[in-house]
């Protein structure tokens, strides 16, 4: 069997012609390699595009059409690239769903999408039963024996083996989907964030320009699209041995050895990941990483966890990357750069999230909640040091969402030149060096007395104040007077002083603070990242009564 893939016209527009050059250039270089229950199992470029282009054959055999979508529930695995890929390669549109989503969301994200294929491990069919729709949809392919009769037409293992690749690309176009992510479905329609082949393109040259890798590089990444990004520019992927779905439970140790064994030089994680590396590492200080680099994201990094993490990977270069669903990367800081303008000196600035990164177009607008009219738009931005709302463009910027109209509406401004603009949902400002400072969200700003409260500054002003200070949470409540009024949430937290010594501490820092809760238990956090505050169900609890008034 040959190890190179034909020769073929490819048209660069399908996003998946880099992996067939990938494939041409280092056939034998494994691309994928994970662990199993102890076991290793490696692919090489090779027989990855071997294997996605007999899958996409297959599919192709089986009825799927070009433009048709085709729902993955698959976790990050070497099965995982191989459906994504070949979906991508016939023309079709895959539609990845987080695990982290509750069932019967899940099971109407699924509907929504409105699919002619459904991909997953076998326990991801009984989702079927929650929507008598998904039960109809016409292929459905398991990548392993059918669970609790839950029926799939198709075990992923044997169409593998049933159809000879024939090389063909389909010829998508830039503007053509090619791969639909879920963001959030807590606040109506599930947004689809609408990856085309275009923007999947562009945001392999962005990550490739802000994060340059060497031919020799071997990278550890948490995030599919660091993987994706690794496989488009020929690099070897490690997946780290852990439960994607519960982030803060990685195992230090094994990610550790993991590491070690595979000669990892750079990383990509949530900040969950790397604190339970460098925990174990301040419990094992005879041993060393070699890492090169890390990348983190995701969530908002305090620097106590920046101070641990430079005493446990002394040698490497840490990057914190600012970004989102739709637009990433958008900017970056190495950790030595944002502890020189801590917020934790002037908790007041917010937090540096760094320079924009140089295919990304940012400025900073009045805030505005809902929808923005394009013609008025012009007038709303703010001068330098003046905080407001972070909108952005560029080529990885995606531009609208999947068959939700109104999400379009709510997050992106349309210029007069037609230039998309996205909505970050995050406020901040440029500084005198034109570094991006990050003061909080949208959703969170409260509008008191008038006067517009950032709760996440207040959030930095407190840990400053209190550096044994666990989580805190500020966020506004409705009041007939103040129209918000600003509320503190605390969690358990040991030598807390009383609740009139910590009034009185805030008062005498000029930090206006409403009321104060006391939660029973740590703050809830989001189920992805394991990092942001679940302000919403903070604020449900607070209505409830379920949280104590001190």
């Amino acid at each position: 069997m040959q190890n190179t893939p034909p020769a073929a016209d490819s048209p660069p527009e399908n996003v998946i012609a880099l992996l067939q050059k990938a494939a041409l250039n280092h056939p034998e270089r494994r691309a994928l390699i994970m662990e199993q229950q102890d076991k290793e199992r490696a692919i090489t470029f090779g027989k990855l595009w071997r294997q996605v282009d007999s899958f996409s054959e297959t599919l192709r055999m089986k009825g799927l059409q070009p433009g048709q979508r085709v729902i993955v529930m698959v976790p990050m695995s070497i099965d995982l690239y191989i459906v994504l890929l070949g979906i991508i390669k016939m023309g079709g549109v895959a539609v990845f769903v987080d695990p982290w989503i509750r069932p019967k969301q899940l099971a109407a994200f699924c509907v929504f999408a409105e699919p002619h294929g459904y991909i997953g491990i076998a326990k991801s069919h009984l989702l079927r039963l929650f929507e008598p729709k998904l039960l109809k949809i016409p292929l459905t392919i398991t990548t392993g024996a059918s669970f609790l009769g839950i029926p799939a037409r198709y075990s992923l293992a044997t169409l593998l083996r049933q159809e000879q690749g024939s090389g063909k690309i389909d010829d998508a176009a830039a503007g053509d989907s090619a791969l639909i992510t879920f963001t959030s479905g807590s606040s109506g329609l599930p947004k689809g964030a609408n990856r085309t082949h275009g923007f999947l393109d562009a945001q392999h040259q962005a990550l490739c320009q802000e994060f340059p890798y060497k031919d020799s590089d071997i990278d550890m990444p948490m995030f599919p699209v660091f993987a994706l990004n690794n496989l488009a520019g020929q690099r070897t992927s490690i997946i780290p041995t852990m439960d994607f779905r519960n982030v803060a439970g990685v195992d230090g140790g094994i990610i550790y050895n993991q590491i070690q064994r595979h000669k990892v030089t750079t990383c990509t994680a949530s900040p969950p990941f790397f604190d339970s590396l460098a925990s174990f590492l301040e419990q094992h200080p005879e041993n060393r990483l070699a890492l090169r680099r890390i990348l983190t994201g995701g969530a908002v990094v305090s620097d106590n966890q920046l101070q641990r993490w430079y005493k446990a990977f002394p040698a490497t270069r840490i990057d914190i990357v600012y970004g989102s669903t739709e637009a990433e990367p958008v900017a970056h800081i190495t950790l030595q750069e944002r502890l020189a303008r801590s917020g934790g000196n002037l908790p007041e600035q917010g937090t540096c999230a760094g320079k924009p990164c140089s295919l990304v177009k940012l400025k900073i607008i009045t805030i505005h909640r809902g929808p923005i009219n394009f013609q008025e738009w012009q007038d709303l931005e703010v001068a330098k040091g003046q905080a407001g709302e972070v909108i952005v463009s560029g080529n990885h910027i995606c531009r609208d969402y999947f068959n939700n109209e109104a999400a379009g509406r709510e997050n992106k401004i349309i210029d007069h030149e037609g230039t998309v603009w996205h909505r970050m949902g995050d406020t901040g400002y440029l500084d005198e060096n034109s570094l991006l400072w990050l003061v909080g969200r949208i959703h969170s700003t409260i509008i008191r007395d008038n006067t517009i409260v950032h709760a996440q500054l207040i959030e930095h002003q407190l840990a400053a104040l209190f550096p044994t200070l666990g989580k805190v949470a500020v966020l506004g409540l409705q009041d007939d007077t103040l129209g918000e009024k600003t509320t503190l949430v605390l969690e358990p937290w040991q030598g807390a002083p009383g609740s009139k010594a910590l009034r009185d501490q805030v008062a005498q820092h000029q930090i206006i603070i409403d009321a104060i809760y006391l939660s029973p238990t740590a703050l809830p956090l989001d189920p992805r990242h394991n990092s942001k505050i679940n302000y919403q169900l903070l604020r449900q609890q607070i209505l409830a009564q379920e949280l104590q008034e001190i």
